[in-house]
């Protein structure tokens, strides 16, 4: 994921953005007839407010604001040129043909999303396109995508060599299903020097993901690594360039990726191994193969040891890019691998691929942070890990060598404090107790450094995570033949929980209970319209009582 560039896309005429004092209005004069760009729902902008209605003249000011407003079908749009520096979680879903979308808003340029994007298991339906994609603030990996039927198109996405880029699926978090990654420009992901375990694009745990039409190059280590359960992904018409490693098939333990295809990529100029290879540690993967590539100048070959994988009709030769040192991937006259790489022809998700080489407006490059707040993320960095429902562990990296104190609050309930001695790049870590937190509100974590040397000046970071719903609500479905299925939902936040049941498009019963915290309520549902075999999709609503967004999970049955 290379820094660098802008995509050219179907654009308006004249668009332009307009501050006024406080308020800043998105006016948009004139859209070509051909512009395909989406109608703006609700925008954000650098001088709007959270507490705005976030239309045109009184914008919101961040994107999970914007993000959190829209509904099925509506389109979030975020000023260009403005950078939105958070953490943004997917709170909410679409639905298949009604996706969310959220892109640029009209006018010159892109907004950029510094930060990690989160997909949870459960969100579905999403779009993000025509975006500047930065994760070089996020923690280890952007964007982390596990829900299904995810789209990034004609975005720029790098993480400055941070770390990894996409990650899809993950043990325990979610099989990520149907994502289609297209038309992007994806590079300069990856530590440097190379560590061996950094991704341009990660499929961990996936199912019929596409890959199409991208621009993938300059990738510390994988430009695209299918590990160890990646099944039925399609990887076609990409540029993959100048990556530590090309394609990797690989399996791990009793997991092996299986029936992926690669074809019609040029995959060149990988750094360290070759441009196509293999990888099993475990049991080996079938039904891979690499057709139709064109292959060109691997450190060690083209095409490395050849297991669990098939190779048809590769081309070997120089592609002749336009401009390789600059980024322009197009093809000059002549070029053996002519109508290989990005294409408008059918199956890319856009129908547009995007522009070859960056564009003259420059790339994706974060505007620098403050001195003080740079300083401080480059000393001290802090990561939550939730151990259950009641317990979660903050680690606390520092290259100051001294004493860290650690804070957890929720709300204005301190959860705990601790001090522990660190070494420079140490690890300082705390266990904390949530059983006094507040579920509907995000868990805030603070934390300092007292250097041991005086000429060392310490540095103070915060962090706020939301409280992880799997572990405010649990539930579980219950059946025995002949009898009603039975769900018992536990709460860790007061309010009222509303629980639904369905059989595909029939509504089998609703009921709504009243819940106080730490306890239990249980529905009873009639299913003796429901085959044997059959499932039943239970989805169980919690209203908090202090307020704020619904808690939502969604489970099935299956009776017999």
């Amino acid at each position: 994921m290379p820094d660098g560039a802008r995509l050219f896309l179907p654009s308006l005429r004249v668009a332009v953005v307009v501050a006024l004092g406080t308020i800043a209005l998105f006016v948009a004069l004139a859209p070509a007839p051909a512009s395909a760009a989406p109608a703006c729902t609700r925008y954000a902008a650098s001088n709007g407010s959270d507490s705005a209605s976030g239309t045109a003249s009184a914008p919101f000011r961040t994107a999970q604001r914007v993000f959190d407003s829209l509904a099925p079908g509506q389109v979030g749009c975020l000023q260009p040129g403005t950078t939105f520096a958070e953490r943004l979680r997917a709170n909410k879903s679409g639905r298949p043909g009604n996706p969310i979308t959220l892109t640029s808003g009209p006018g010159e340029g892109r907004a950029t999303l510094l930060g990690e994007i989160f997909v949870p298991d459960g969100a579905t339906d999403i779009v993000y396109t025509n975006l500047n994609i930065n994760g070089r603030t996020s923690f280890r990996v952007n964007p982390s995508v596990n829900g299904d039927r995810i789209t990034f198109s004609n975005n720029d996405i790098t993480d400055e060599n941070h770390g990894i880029c996409f990650h899809l699926g993950k043990p325990g978090e979610g099989v990520a299903e149907d994502i289609v990654i297209d038309g992007n420009r994806i590079h300069d992901c990856g530590r440097l020097p190379s560590t061996g375990f950094d991704h341009g694009i990660y499929l961990n745990t996936t199912r019929n993901v596409r890959i199409t039409n991208n621009y993938i190059y300059d990738n510390a280590d994988y430009g695209v690594h299918l590990y160890p359960d990646a099944q039925g992904t399609v990887v076609a018409n990409n540029v993959i360039d100048g990556n530590g490693r090309g394609i990797t098939f690989s399996g791990e333990g009793g997991t092996a990726s299986s029936n992926n295809v690669v074809t019609n990529n040029i995959i060149s100029n990988s750094k360290d191994t070759s441009n196509l290879e293999s990888y099993w540690g475990g049991p080996v993967g079938s039904g891979n193969r690499a057709e139709s590539n064109c292959l060109y100048n691997g450190a060690r070959g083209n095409v490395g040891t050849q297991q669990g994988f098939s190779t048809s009709n590769n081309l070997v030769a120089d592609p002749l890019f336009t401009n390789r040192a600059g980024k322009d991937f197009s093809l000059r006259s002549g070029s053996p691998c002519a109508g290989k790489g990005p294409t408008s022809a059918p199956g890319s998700s856009t129908g547009t691929a995007p522009a070859p080489g960056p564009s003259a407006g420059g790339g994706n490059t974060a505007p620098a942070l403050s001195g003080p707040a740079l300083r401080a993320l480059r000393n001290l960095r802090l990561s939550i890990s939730w151990l259950s429902g009641q317990t979660f562990v903050v680690k606390a990296r520092t290259r100051i060598a001294g004493r860290v104190k650690i804070v957890a609050r929720s709300g204005s309930t301190i959860l705990g404090a601790c001090t522990r001695r660190a070494a420079a790049k140490g690890i300082a870590q705390c266990r904390f107790s949530a059983r006094k937190a507040d579920r509907t509100r995000p868990v805030v974590v603070a934390a300092s450094v007292n250097p041991l040397s005086k000429n060392v000046k310490g540095v103070r970071v915060r962090l706020a995570r939301k409280v992880p719903q799997a572990s405010t609500l649990s539930a579980q479905a219950t059946w025995s033949a002949g009898g009603p299925l039975v769900l018992g939902l536990r709460s860790m936040a007061a309010g009222t929980v509303t629980m639904t049941a369905s059989h595909g498009s029939d509504k089998l019963g609703q009921c709504r209970k009243v819940v106080v915290k730490g306890k239990s309520v249980s529905c009873r549902f009639d299913v003796v319209t429901v085959p044997r075999g059959g499932k039943v999709a239970i989805t169980a609503a919690l209203a908090p009582a202090s307020g704020g967004a619904p808690l939502v999970i969604r489970l099935s049955k299956a009776l017999g």
